[in-house]
């Protein structure tokens, strides 16, 4: 890297301005876009207001609006985020019970921090492992193996910790609510049942807090992941400090040898050099052992006070390391969520822009009048394109305001219409079909003959048994005829599913709801008939 720099300076700090406004861009991203649109929207010649001035089509799916003016609403309608009063309160209400009200998402800055130290912690293990990564590879090769692995590991180590800090947050909520609990007396349930954010936060107003926070946050607390990162973070920097110290042993014994190597060959280079005539004198062995271990001695005590020197730096990276990964913790205690879905919550209220709904509605004030002012400039340009080049006389005074008005009926109509449909098919398939079976005519007894002593009355005419049976039949036909129709109603205009329903019934009890069915429609024809003749001789 700094070889880089010092070779193209030019090119690597252009690399570095571009990341910079790359990331300044990504944090104000929101503010950028905005930014850009209104720019480009505004746009001599080129921007969106001239070229959709010039279409002065009616668009067909929204009457009286043109093309142009609907197009331009629809980009400004992807700036809001359309959300009534109440929706807002019911995500307040859950991140309130849940413990979360106040709280962040992780900032940006902090994983920008973050994956900086694991830029630092990988660049360190990478020297500890570069020698062990690939034995007998080239040092180039073990040099990118070595960060390879040590960038695994740092990223390994950042999940853990920030997965622990968010346990570690989640767990004192829950511990809290059990303790509100006991002090309580134990009387209520501690947890009803959970309750999701697509549910009505009301289901426990008439709860206790502590039953509350449990419903949406859970009732027991939990510290597996953080034993997990304790005994990671442990093993690694143990497993760190001792690869530190082998290398530096392996380095301080080599620094041994080769000065003791040196020292023998100094010795015997001097004894070669000396004159002739006192080739036979000689120093005492004694001296010269002296001598030997002297040198020996000064390079060992060199050795040992670069060990303990090293030593004590590989104690004072261990803790560094696992003050980094405590950090991590930290981070993830200090941000981020207890709730299941206070995530969605949270984002859903605009994540953490807007303080109570009036911000929601100022927020969208802002957008609807920097809308309506692009839309009046649209609409100048469209009526003066049509006075050059058009026929019609047409002012154009359609608001931003109209169309999100316009927008949010079509949509409730939307919603009602799918509601509608979804609460049939629930009914069709709670409520199988039913169809009553039409019995056999069973023959009629013939009344028995009573003798009577005193006087007889007359006779009641004798019903016969084919009339009998014949009612019996049409008053079940009857039956299933009225639950026939009254499903095929509920199922509204799905169609497929009424012809399912009908292919169903007994061939007598079909004929019976199709001539019912023809009876129906026959009825609504005459009586359009005759609205149409009303309203012929009204005219």
């Amino acid at each position: 890297m700094k070889e880089v720099f010092e070779t193209y300076p030019l090119a690597a700090w252009s690399v570095v301005s571009v990341l910079l406004a790359a990331i300044v861009i990504m944090t104000l991203w929101e503010q950028v876009k905005w930014w850009w649109f209104n720019t480009w929207v505004r746009f001599p010649l080129v921007g969106r207001i001239a070229r959709l001035s010039r279409d002065l089509n009616e668009d067909s799916s929204l009457p009286g609006w043109h093309k142009g003016e609907s197009t331009l609403c629809l980009e400004y309608k992807k700036f809001i985020h359309i959300q009534d009063e109440h929706d807002f309160n019911e995500k307040v209400t859950y991140l309130t019970r849940a413990g979360d009200n106040g709280r962040k998402a992780t900032p940006n800055w902090i994983w920008l921090l973050t994956i900086s130290m694991v830029f630092v912690e990988a660049m360190g293990f990478s020297y500890v492992l570069a020698g062990y990564t690939l034995p007998g590879a080239s040092e180039n090769l073990q040099q990118t193996g070595a960060y390879g692995i040590a960038f695994l590991i740092s990223v390994i180590l950042v999940a853990f910790t920030h997965l622990a800090g968010h346990e570690l947050y989640k767990s004192e909520r829950v511990n809290l609510a059990r303790r509100q609990w006991n002090e309580a007396g134990r009387k209520q349930e501690l947890f009803t049942g959970t309750i999701p954010l697509a549910r009505p936060q009301s289901g426990d107003d008439h709860k206790p807090t502590f039953t509350q926070l449990c419903n949406r946050v859970g009732s027991h607390p939990s510290y597996k992941v953080t034993v997990l990162t304790v005994i990671f973070v442990l093993l690694v920097a143990s497993l760190a400090t001792y690869v530190r110290g082998q290398v530096l042993e392996r380095e301080l014994e080599a620094r041994v040898t080769l000065s003791s190597n040196q020292a023998g060959n100094a010795a015997r280079s001097a004894a070669g050099s000396l004159d002739m005539s006192a080739a036979n004198v000689r120093l005492p062995a004694d001296d010269d052992a002296a001598n030997r271990a002297a040198d020996r001695k000064a390079v060992s005590d060199e050795a040992d006070i670069d060990r303990h020197g090293g030593w004590a730096t590989f104690i004072v990276l261990a803790f560094v390391f696992v003050f980094l990964q405590i950090l991590g913790v930290i981070f993830g205690y200090r941000w981020g969520f207890a709730g299941e879905n206070s995530q969605e919550a949270y984002r859903d209220i605009g994540s953490g822009r807007y303080s109570s709904y009036s911000a929601v509605r100022e927020h969208y004030r802002r957008i609807a009048d920097t809308a309506q002012a692009s839309l009046a400039t649209l609409q100048q340009k469209m009526m003066m394109h049509n006075s050059t080049h058009g026929t019609s006389g047409q002012h154009l005074s359609k608001t931003f305001r109209d169309f999100m008005q316009q927008t949010r009926l079509a949509d409730a109509a939307e919603r009602e219409s799918e509601r509608t449909y979804a609460q049939s098919v629930a009914a069709q398939q709670a409520q199988p079909l039913h169809v009553p079976a039409v019995a056999p005519a069973a023959p009629v007894a013939a009344p028995a003959v009573v003798a009577v002593a005193a006087v007889v009355p007359a006779p009641e005419p004798v019903v016969p048994a084919a009339p009998v049976a014949a009612a019996a039949h049409a008053q079940t036909i009857g039956d299933g005829l009225h639950d026939v129709l009254a499903q095929l109603d509920a199922l509204g205009e799905d169609k497929e599913a009424k012809k399912k329903l009908m292919a169903q019934l007994p061939e007598a009890l079909n004929a019976s709801v199709r001539d019912e069915l023809k009876r129906r429609k026959e009825e609504r024809e005459r009586k359009a008939r005759e609205a149409d003749a009303e309203l012929e001789d009204l005219l």
